[in-house]
């Protein structure tokens, strides 16, 4: 017969293991990012030429971008907002340990390992990305605006 003690932890792995959103992870190579989400159904170009990579999973459009053939940056949308434990599940997937940061209205977080988050309750949204894409974002923008 099992305990009631013993019962509560399994439902609670098991009850996390079937809610948490299956993600790629940043560092992921491409055979590894297919072989958790299947085909891609697609390619996008964003407006600064950056190609993203999309999948479908678990109710969330996945949108990753390749640097040097590893995943660099990857954004989860939803129909639905995506709230704290969600969004805490995601942000561990990709960069485990503590995240640190600030809440409503701008929802941004930074890690030890050098990962970025931030949450877009307007496009419902989270974008998780190394600091290096980052920078490589910002220097995308002020070429872009410096050619204007």
């Amino acid at each position: 017969m099992i305990k009631t003690s013993s019962i509560s932890p399994l439902i609670v792995v098991c009850w996390l293991g079937l809610s948490a959103p299956s993600g790629a992870r940043i560092g992921e190579t491409l055979d590894q990012v297919l072989k958790r989400y299947g085909h891609c159904l697609g390619t996008v170009a964003a407006d600064n030429g950056m190609t993203y990579k999309v999948f479908r999973k678990r109710g969330f459009k996945v949108l990753v971008h390749f640097y040097k053939n590893k995943v660099d940056e990857i954004s989860y949308a939803k129909d639905a907002d995506i709230f704290d434990d969600e969004l805490k599940a995601l942000m561990q997937d990709n960069a485990p340990g503590q995240w640190v940061g600030s809440g409503w209205p701008v929802y941004r977080w930074h890690n030890a390992s050098g990962i970025s988050a931030h949450y877009s309750f307007e496009h419902r949204l989270l974008m998780i990305m190394t600091d290096a894409a980052l920078e490589r974002e910002k220097k995308i923008g002020k070429d872009t605006l410096n050619g204007l």
